[in-house]
């Protein structure tokens, strides 16, 4: 069984379903999922409670990582904070495993530049998901890289 973190930055439900979704996909794929979102100190709870804080041990345990950004800036608490979970990792640790990141813009943000950069220093080799583009629902787009990303062997 295939290993999928869905890691999130949401102030808004919207990145929040994006995200979900990658996460149905992943399962309906038959992979197991967590579900880990970036926010501030203080911040509101979005849609669901109860996602838990990004931790070493959810990078270890997963094949494939997901990193959903609703800022477009990379100076930001929420992506400092992933940022130092990166750097603590071992990257011996990490080899094989691989993450795609998604933003609020089709082309890549700054965001997602520096944390594709950072998860490769940690061993993760970013890669991209591709989709038809026939697939017009945004949701369902994601379903299906959910989909593709939890059939990837371990």
């Amino acid at each position: 069984m295939s290993h999928v973190l869905v890691i999130f930055q949401a102030d808004t439900e919207h990145t929040e379903q994006l995200a979900l979704a990658v996460g149905v996909g992943a399962v309906e794929a038959e992979a197991g999922i967590r579900l880990r979102r970036l926010r501030k100190p203080g911040a509101v709870e979005v849609g669901h409670k109860g996602y838990g804080t990004l931790r070493e041990a959810d990078l270890l345990w997963a094949d494939t990582v997901v990193v959903g950004f609703e800022d477009e800036r990379s100076e930001t608490e929420e992506v400092n904070g992933l940022l130092a979970v990166l750097a603590g990792l071992d990257p011996g640790q990490m080899v094989g495993k691989t993450a795609w990141t998604f933003g609020i813009s089709p082309s890549k943000t700054e965001a997602q530049r520096v944390v594709d950069e950072a998860l490769l220093a940690a061993g993760i080799t970013p890669s991209d998901a591709v989709v038809s583009e026939e697939v017009a629902d945004a949701m369902e787009r994601m379903k299906e890289i959910g989909r593709r990303l939890g059939r990837q062997p371990v």
